[in-house]
């Protein structure tokens, strides 16, 4: 939305947002809802799992660490802006000192906005552009 141009054509953009589009990765950490398995490893129920752009990247034991590992996984050089957005599972507390470690030890040139989304499933999702 931030391409949007209201003195633009529908078509300008159109082509601008999609351009924009394309340059920002989503990530989310969500759990296993059943034993599965998946590329020959083996899932367990309640494993948290780290997803990039829909794609299942790892699997963790420990909020904390996965959501760190989606970060240092999806931020480059080149990012500007992370969104940290946070489940209906998890506090305030826990999201302030998660957006705090991204800003301090990931993304130290970055603006980092935290969001209460209260989604469930996702423990987090994270935009980064």
């Amino acid at each position: 939305m931030l391409a949007y141009d209201p003195d633009n054509s529908v078509d300008e953009n159109a082509v601008d947002m999609y351009k924009a589009a394309e340059k920002v990765g989503t990530g989310q950490i969500t759990y296993a809802a059943r034993n599965s398995e998946f590329n020959d490893k083996k899932i367990k129920e309640g494993e948290l799992l780290g997803l990039i752009n829909g794609k299942l990247t790892f699997t963790e034991k420990s909020r904390s660490k996965a959501i760190a590992k989606l970060a240092k996984q999806m931020v480059t050089k080149n990012s500007s802006f992370i969104t940290l957005i946070y489940g209906e599972d998890v506090t305030d507390e826990e999201a302030e000192e998660t957006r705090k470690y991204i800003e301090t030890k990931i993304a130290k040139n970055v603006e980092v906005t935290l969001v209460n989304g209260g989604q469930p499933v996702y423990y987090y999702i994270l935009s980064v552009e």
